[in-house]
Parts: C-alpha cells; structure tokens; sequence
C-alpha cells in the first residue's frame, strides 16, 4: 500500500510539473519570435490594430508609462535596416534591438538606436519597454549598423555551456564589477571579449585602449548598478540578456547614468561578447522593477 501510495504521489508530482511546465512554454521560440515580427511591422505600419495583448498590457517608452503606439518613435519609422532578435520560452521574454529611420534613403534622415523589451503569457503581450536613441557614441550613428554580430548566433557544444543559472550569475559578476564592488580578476574573461556600445567598440580600439577587463584598472570606469533584472538566458547558445541602471556615483558626477539593456555570449563559463543598447543622454528611471532607478 506504502509503494502504490508513492508512486501515485510522484505521478501526482509529475503531472503537476509538466503543466508547470507546459504553462511556462505556451509560446515557444518561433512563437516569440513571430510576435516580435508582428510587433516590428506595427512599428513600421503604425498600426497596432494587429497586436495580440493583455487587457492589463503595461508599456513603457524610454522610462515613461505610454500607451500602445505612442511611443517616441512611433509614427515616424520607414525603415529598421538593422535587426536582432533574442527569445527565451522559459520566461516568455522577447528582445528586439534595432536601428530606425524616417526616410526611405541616407539624406535628411533622423536614425534611432531602438531597444525592445517584451513579456508573453497566454500568447499575449503583457509588457512593452522600448528605448530609443537619436545620438550616437564614439562617432558611430546609428546608420552605420547593418547586420548584428553573428557570434551569438553559435550553439555551443555541450561541453561549452553554462546552466541558466551559471549565466545569470556571469552577468551579475559583471555588473559587480561596473560597480566597483568586485575585482575585475574576478570576473571570467574570455581571450577574445569584445564588447560594443551602441555599435562603437569601447574597449580594445583607439578610443578606449582597455580590455573587457583591463579597463576597469581605471577607477573612473564606474557605475552604481542598480534594479538589476535578468529576462534570457538562452543556454544553447550561451546568450545572456540583462538590464539594469547604470546611475551615476557621486565621486564620478560626470559619468552619465542610464538604463541599459546587456547582452553577454558565454562560451566555457567566460564572457566572449557584450553588447549594449541605451540612452546615450540619459535616462533616470527605467519605469520597471524595484528601488533605485525603478
């Protein structure tokens, strides 16, 4: 009786966790990913007529509450020449990064770097956090970007991966370290770390000779890294995605804070690539989140 006891308790266990299960990845990769679509032609239609959401949908554009549709960029988007999808079942988050523009060709155009942010549930959008950014960083507009870097694109072989935890705590110990509160030897580097902000490489190149991790040699490379929140860990592929404020510490009033969104590839339990995307001039509040910056 004690053994049908238990295996009717494990089947019971079971059964419960694979309708956890099954809940958590109502929408699966292509699913994501066609709703980014769906949402990147509303962008360009200006019509979101065609957006499957929540009644409860909450968006955000650059930290303010908005409606659906009314973001900074909205109505004035003919083209996104550059395009980067990310998407992870598990916590139904879809990323999109992006460049924008309001003509059809290079002359008298206004170009934005574009940071989008979606939640999923039910095959319905129940969260929008879009940023947008009309400058540019190191002289790289936004129109020079074409094609995404195709490093995160790799799966890994098994023997090369990180479990979803493992890279969530990787992302973590990087904003330690942005944060003065961790040594940068601390961190696992991957020989060929690069990272680019906003298309401009901001380390190893003549305008910031420092490494991934060498440039933290410099006491001025810092940030108070608050409202950290983590949406993909995509763990075939190594990929990361972060966001969180940078906001600026009081011993460095010139470093000007914002809330970035982070992407890190992670290959052998070492961080290969970063990328960033944010308001180059500022942005105080990220409109998501809890304490500093929320």
């Amino acid at each position: 009786m004690r053994m049908i006891a238990r295996l009717a308790l494990a089947l019971v266990s079971l059964t419960a966790c694979n309708a956890t299960f099954a809940q958590n990845v109502d929408c699966n990769r292509r699913c994501l990913l066609e709703i980014l679509t769906t949402y990147t032609e509303a962008l360009s239609d200006n019509d979101v007529s065609k957006l499957r959401v929540a009644p409860e949908v909450r968006v955000t554009g650059n930290g303010v509450v908005k409606k659906l549709g009314q973001g900074e960029v909205w109505g004035a988007v003919r083209r996104i020449p550059y395009r980067w999808a990310l998407a992870d079942p598990t916590t139904g988050a879809a990323m999109f990064f992006g460049t924008l523009t309001n003509t059809p060709t290079r002359d008298a155009a206004r170009w934005w770097f574009y940071a989008l942010r979606l939640k999923v549930q039910g095959r319905l959008i129940t969260e929008v956090e879009e940023i947008s950014y009309d400058g540019m960083l190191g002289g790289t507009p936004a129109s020079s970007l074409t094609l995404p870097t195709r490093v995160f694109d790799a799966v890994l072989p098994e023997s090369e991966r990180s479990t979803r935890q493992e890279l969530y705590d990787i992302a973590d110990k990087y904003f330690d370290v942005v944060s003065g509160s961790v040594n940068y030897r601390d961190v696992p580097w991957h020989p060929e770390c690069q990272r680019l902000e906003l298309g401009t490489f901001t380390v190893n190149s003549t305008i910031f000779a420092g490494s991934c991790g060498g440039e933290f040699q410099n006491p001025a490379v810092k940030w108070n890294v608050r409202n950290r929140r983590f949406y993909i860990a995509d763990v075939e592929r190594g990929i990361v995605f972060a966001a969180a404020n940078f906001m600026t510490p009081p011993e460095y009033p010139n470093n000007n804070g914002s809330v970035v969104f982070e992407v890190f590839k992670v290959q052998d339990g070492l961080i290969r690539h970063i990328e960033a995307f944010f308001r180059g001039n500022g942005q105080l509040h990220s409109g998501w989140g809890e304490g500093p910056g929320s």
